[in-house]
């Protein structure tokens, strides 16, 4: 027999492989279709995706500016904090190349954050219903993006 905590991780662990091989179908698959306004925040949107359209928009627009992405995921907890109704968290890694002219050498870009979502029990098991992402360290991504703009612009004296 299974525990709430091990259900949701086996979800989290399928939802992570579907965004590392562009599976955007498998992702939606995840959440709870019949909730007309479910809310994506990922720690580089500017404001959180409510609905399916503005999910949908976002995924479609991250299948072109990413060209590789590999996470990783641990320390998961949930609890069901009403009947049907589940909060967990988890911390997750990640590692994206952004596309580009493939003559231009790319460097990978990463980040820990920190994952809230709600989940919803359904017939097929639980769905995603409301995901937020948090980064743990901002200091480490400025630099990082300052480095990388950096080498964009200057390649030959990048630090």
């Amino acid at each position: 027999m299974s525990t709430l905590t091990e259900d949701i991780a086996t979800l989290i662990r399928q939802y992570v492989s579907y965004s590392e091989g562009m599976d955007f179908a498998g992702k939606k698959a995840m959440w709870d279709a019949d909730d007309s306004t479910p809310l994506l925040m990922p720690e580089e949107a500017h404001a959180p995706l409510i609905g399916w359209d503005a999910i949908n928009a976002y995924w479609s627009k991250s299948r072109v500016i990413m060209e590789s992405l590999k996470s990783q995921t641990a320390n998961h907890h949930a609890r069901e904090i009403e009947d049907g109704i589940a909060l967990a968290t988890y911390d997750m890694r990640w590692i994206a190349t952004l596309a580009g002219p493939k003559d231009a050498p790319r460097k990978p870009i990463s980040a820990d954050v920190r994952v809230t979502a709600l989940l919803r029990k359904k017939p097929e098991g639980w769905r995603l219903f409301h995901l937020m992402e948090g980064p743990i360290d901002l200091m480490a991504m400025a630099r990082e993006a300052y480095s990388q703009k950096a080498s964009d612009l200057f390649p030959d004296n990048a630090p």
